[in-house]
């Protein structure tokens, strides 16, 4: 099944949840995810972006509610190929990316929605006045350093940079090309909104991070500082020839 639930024209969203064997969690997140979009007048679509090939029973899931779709990534297994894939085949004005964990609470969705029209990008932030996480001690650390550290090399005062849990702009983010094959992509998605729409209006949003339902975190702590550190490099580049070329122009 799949297709469009349509309430009036006000808003159309797309919703992108990469799900990396989370079908015990998407048969939890599922229905009250569609009752909460049904609640608000908008088009909206929801795309679970499964692995390259079948892992577990996430289309069998899927399948089970009319207003979903499930495809397979590609390009690869990592979080990063599930990102570009989603915003490839995402087809209305405004994209929504959450996790298939349960961490982010469709609770939190019509706040976002009530601003999507008037920003650009709207934020669910652990770490704005209100925000808090369920998150154990030792990734609520570096997190914070994460966040400390890119918010200092972006020049940005967005308080939480590394939460994906976000509504965007769809044509503004398929304009920029995104690299990063982990969750620092989540970043670079950033960086690169920001180099190509600097008067973009943004706004942060108070949730609670909540732990995962079921199964493990995919996150491997020493791959995640790794790939963090390249990250940072690679922006600080981006930063400087961006910079380089506008001095140029």
């Amino acid at each position: 099944m799949g297709g469009e639930y349509i309430m009036n024209k006000n808003l159309s969203l797309s919703v992108i949840i990469p799900a990396y064997k989370e079908a015990e969690n998407l048969k939890i997140l599922l229905p009250e995810l569609i009752n909460t979009l049904k609640d608000n007048e908008c088009i909206f679509e929801i795309v679970i972006v499964d692995t390259e090939s079948a892992m577990d029973e996430t289309e069998m899931v899927c399948k089970q509610y009319d207003h979903v779709c499930c495809i397979n990534r590609i390009g690869g297994n990592f979080y990063g190929d599930a990102i570009r894939t989603g915003i490839k085949n995402a087809k209305n004005d405004k994209i929504l990316i959450m996790d298939a964990d349960g961490s982010h609470s469709p609770g939190y969705i019509n706040e976002m929605l009530e601003k999507a029209n008037e920003f650009d990008l709207v934020i669910g932030s652990r770490y704005t006045k209100g925000g808090k996480t369920d998150n154990p001690q030792i990734l609520i650390f570096m997190s914070w350093v994460v966040n400390v550290i890119f918010r200092l090399v972006l020049k940005t005062k967005i308080r939480d940079i590394s939460n994906s849990f976000r509504i965007y702009d769809t044509a503004q983010l398929k304009s920029i090309d995104l690299e990063c094959s982990n969750f620092d992509i989540v970043e670079e998605i950033l960086m690169k909104l920001f180099t190509r729409y600097p008067k973009m209006k943004y706004i942060e949003i108070p949730i609670c991070f909540q732990k995962r339902l079921y199964g493990e975190s995919k996150r491997n702590l020493f791959l995640f500082a790794c790939s963090y550190l390249h990250t940072l490099y690679k922006i600080k580049r981006f930063a400087v020839s961006s910079t380089k070329n506008k001095s140029e122009n």
